[in-house]
């Protein structure tokens, strides 16, 4: 602590700023090159299931403590041409909003996991590990990822948690991961799984010119990293974007409830006469 205005203690902070630097530039590990980057031959085959989630929050507007959450898993055969769609939905009430998507987009995932080769999360899982969540709440998301991961195991089918922009610091660095190796990694490099504070390891691959994404995986796929890497590379040069995988934009697209959906779902709760006095006695 130091007297004075935090403008006048700014030399203070450019030296941690340079402090951090000098971390990330000393940082050395083992790094990987990718090989086999036809991505056509990589996934020709295979099938590939994505999966997202979308919400509709509680309609406090109309004193309707209630939300929807829907997912959407999308199954790619690559090569074939053939996809399947499917969906989960549920209405539930605004304080379980967050967990019952989560749900949801985990549920579709495990029943689908025995039928494809491939399955992608979009977004991190460890971090739910290390969220400041109520103990209750924690155990609750740490029960479906930890049932998630005997699944995969049992049914051999890798699942990936792909987080595009990462703040964790599993390196055990100050600074956030991803920074660290934004410049050790080139294009089509990886560093091998690192340690999480929960049931998965996680790999960061540079995809693209920008920061290296994080990918986490169980731990009894440690031994297909490669494998795995080839597969993100291939399904992000699909993509639209070259650093988002093919089949999590297509997850996105079909999961997203759309405008009219939702103006739909509003004018049917305006003319359903909902009761309040009942709505007030469910929430007791």
């Amino acid at each position: 602590m130091k007297e004075g205005k935090l403008f006048e203690n700014l030399p203070e902070f450019v030296k941690a700023a340079k402090s951090l630097r000098a971390e990330k530039i000393r940082f050395k590990a083992e790094k990987k090159i990718i090989d086999r980057l036809d991505e056509f031959e990589v996934l020709d085959g295979l099938r590939v299931l994505g999966a997202d989630g979308s919400q509709i929050s509680p309609l406090k507007e109309f004193g309707i403590p209630i939300g929807g959450v829907q997912s959407a898993g999308i199954t790619v055969h690559h090569g074939k041409g053939e996809f399947e769609v499917k969906y989960l939905s549920k209405i539930v009430f605004d304080q379980y909003l967050e967990l019952e998507r989560f749900r949801l987009e985990i549920e579709i995932i495990k029943r689908n996991l025995e039928s494809v080769d491939f399955a992608f999360y979009d977004g991190s899982l460890s971090a739910l590990y290390s969220s400041e969540l109520s103990e209750r709440l924690s155990m609750q998301y740490r029960k479906e990822i930890e049932e998630l991961v005997r699944l995969s195991e049992k049914y051999q089918t890798p699942v990936i948690g792909y987080a595009d922009r990462s703040y964790m610091k599993d390196l055990g660095l100050r600074i956030y991961d991803s920074y660290i190796l934004s410049d050790f990694l080139d294009i089509n490099e990886y560093l091998p799984a690192i340690g999480t504070s929960s049931p998965l390891i996680a790999m960061y691959v540079k995809v693209n010119p920008s920061l290296p994404v994080r990918v986490e995986i169980p731990e009894w796929c440690e031994d297909m990293q490669d494998e795995i890497a080839r597969v993100i590379m291939a399904e992000c040069r699909f993509g639209s974007t070259k650093g988002y995988p093919y089949i999590l934009e297509r997850a996105h697209r079909y999961a997203k409830i759309s405008e009219s959906e939702k103006k739909a779902f509003l004018r049917a709760v305006k003319s359903s006469g909902i009761s309040f006095k009942y709505i007030s006695k469910v929430i007791e």
